[in-house]
């Protein structure tokens, strides 16, 4: 989550940035939040940093607003699924094992956290235009959906639960409208409750259950990682 969280912040930000009159002081110290610090490493220099030393926060998100003026797209793939992103393959390689990444909606550049202790250390890439997100409440209405049939289904196996993780709040800023920031926390709520049931999905009670569980979580997790890039999404004005 602690990655997860970071990459919604940033590509918030780096959206209000285009919108309101925030500095890049106050979004990096929002963006970093409780975490002790974050860096950014751009060895290509895509972003026309220091390449052989990590910038400070506000550093790369000033140099990123220059060069990729407009919306930032959060994007959220997984081993076989490239989701919104359209290469390169060392974007789409290094956002998988990260499983997120913060893309320019008209492509040039990206970032992707690296959970260093407490800390992030934001990479730098080279990207392709992403794929733009789907509508918010289309999203919305197939994640309540998705939580209805995954519920039904998971009822009739039976099995274990698995334990839970706290739902997180208040991962987007007052920028954005309350109801999308509510989407937002549930969205991600949903995202990591059904990650915690696929890794339990061996407590069930018979292959057949495993099988069942394991399809419905992953149809609930990519739908409630789609309702989360559609929340953070601020389309241009």
């Amino acid at each position: 989550m602690h990655a997860l969280a970071a990459a919604v912040r940033l590509a918030a930000h780096l959206n209000l940035l285009q919108r309101t009159p925030v500095s890049v002081e106050v979004a990096a110290r929002s963006v970093v939040a409780d975490d002790p610090a974050h860096h950014v490493v751009d060895t290509e220099g895509v972003l026309g940093l220091d390449r052989s030393a990590a910038a400070e926060l506000d550093a790369g998100l000033a140099a990123a607003t220059v060069l990729a003026p407009g919306p930032w797209v959060l994007a959220l793939p997984r081993p076989g699924a490239p989701g919104l992103l359209r290469g390169p393959k060392e974007l789409t390689a290094a956002a998988i094992e990260a499983g997120a990444a913060v893309v320019a909606a008209g492509g040039l550049c990206a970032f992707v956290p690296w959970s260093v202790g407490n800390a992030v250390q934001w990479e730098v890439f080279a990207a392709a235009p992403p794929a733009v997100p789907p509508g918010r409440y289309e999203v919305e209405r197939a994640l309540s959906e998705t939580v209805l049939t995954a519920g039904r289904a998971l009822t009739e196996i039976g099995g274990a639960a698995g334990e839970r993780p706290d739902p997180p709040t208040a991962l987007l800023p007052q920028g954005y409208p309350a109801r999308t920031r509510l989407a937002a926390d549930r969205a991600a709520g949903l995202l990591l409750a059904a990650e915690a049931g696929i890794e339990a999905a061996d407590r069930a009670w018979s292959v057949h259950a495993v099988e069942v569980r394991s399809r419905e979580l992953r149809a609930l997790r990519d739908a409630a990682a789609d309702a989360l890039a559609a929340a953070v999404w601020l389309p241009p004005s």
